[in-house]
């Protein structure tokens, strides 16, 4: 399968049971994105580096038995992924991260310093590994078409199709906004010749990402894109960011997130 570039669909290793889940779904999107799926790896001391590099080695190996004619590479870096995120944008061209919706905690800070989409995943079921069935719920913030432009990529190199589900206001202000945001939805994917329709949704902007969440598998949903925190408290660190509460709630439902605080990394056609 030849890649349009050398950007990278990169998956978090960790070497445990999990991966498995995270390695099959990078390599979904690397396929359907026409991008070179790296496996990333982190070390802490010497002695653990060769553990790591001898474990992802062996994984490459295995990987490209399976899959002979697909552009896999590897790479293992020194301490932690947040450390490293502007390296592997900037110097290693990654378009998006896979991780194991168990870490989200984790790499919470990472995500914040991230110009690139984080996609977390649970499981294998053949129905969520499809991405033909896009939900993107949209508030009154600017910061919900943010998630326009990875929608129009998995309608593009996918042949998804979008479902823009966009909140309830009562308030005029917000109520415009919510509209205002819907309507960009619509006119841009269109313009891309995606597949996309409007749904109302039942809930505020505050809910309106739970709702999709628990509504997807009405809408037959396998995946969810949308916006993350525009702004952070102290309190909203000390009790647990939104977004961190949906991922970990998903289920088998991958959930992609998009950094607002950051610009967003465009891919390469």
């Amino acid at each position: 399968m030849p890649n349009n570039s050398e950007q990278k669909v990169v998956v978090l290793c960790d070497f445990s049971e999990k991966m498995k889940d995270v390695i099959v779904h990078g390599a979904r999107m690397a396929d359907m994105l026409r991008k070179e799926l790296c496996l990333l790896a982190f070390w802490k001391d010497k002695a653990h580096r060769l553990q790591i590099v001898e474990q992802i080695d062996r994984t490459t190996r295995n990987l490209k038995s399976n899959l002979p004619d697909f552009p896999i590479s590897n790479l293992i870096l020194h301490d932690s992924l947040r450390d490293n995120i502007d390296k592997l944008v900037n110097e290693y061209e990654a378009v998006l991260m896979v991780l194991h919706q168990a870490n989200i905690k984790t790499f919470m800070r990472a995500f914040r310093e991230s110009s690139i989409p984080f996609l977390f995943v649970n499981g294998t079921e053949p129905g969520y590994l499809r991405y033909k069935n896009v939900l993107v719920p949209v508030d009154y913030r600017k910061a919900s078409k943010d998630t326009s432009l990875w929608a129009s990529y998995l309608g593009r190199f996918n042949k998804s199709h979008i479902h823009v589900v966009y909140a309830h206001e009562k308030n005029t202000y917000e109520a415009d906004r919510v509209t205002i945001n819907a309507n960009f939805f619509k006119k841009f994917l269109s313009s891309l010749y995606v597949r996309n329709q409007l749904i109302a949704g039942r809930s505020s902007s505050w809910g309106i990402v739970h709702e999709t969440l628990i509504r997807a598998k009405e809408w037959e949903g396998d995946v969810m894109i949308f916006s993350g925190s525009s702004s952070i408290t102290l309190i909203d660190l000390m009790i647990g960011l939104p977004e961190k509460k949906i991922v970990s709630q998903a289920g088998s439902v991958p959930v992609m997130l998009i950094n607002p605080r950051k610009d967003i990394c465009m891919m390469c056609d």
